[in-house]
């Protein structure tokens, strides 16, 4: 089901004060079974393909959606929108 809701894109500073957080708003996507499958192989529990403006994405590496700080694990540029897929490390948490 695609929704739309708030982000916040965070490049992360030398503590969470210092992050640089920027609230976009994005089309939110479940995953398939296919990138479920290829994030877990590099240690990603893939959760979410959002796609955003490109220009409001800075390659930030991090993300808050749903009161959670996923890890954006890869990006694929389309045009006038980037899909931004984001995903919960698995094991450590970190």
């Amino acid at each position: 089901m695609t929704t739309e809701a708030y982000i916040t894109l965070i490049h992360p500073g030398e503590s969470a004060a210092d992050d640089e957080e920027t609230k976009v708003v994005a089309t939110v996507n479940p995953t398939g079974r296919d990138e479920f499958q290829a994030a877990a192989v590099n240690g990603y529990h893939a959760e979410y393909m959002l796609e955003v403006w490109a220009e409001e994405y800075d390659d930030q590496p991090e993300v808050i959606f749903n009161g959670k700080r996923l890890t954006i694990y890869r990006t694929y540029p389309k045009g006038e929108r980037t899909e931004l897929y984001a995903a919960e490390r698995i094991g450590n948490n970190g």
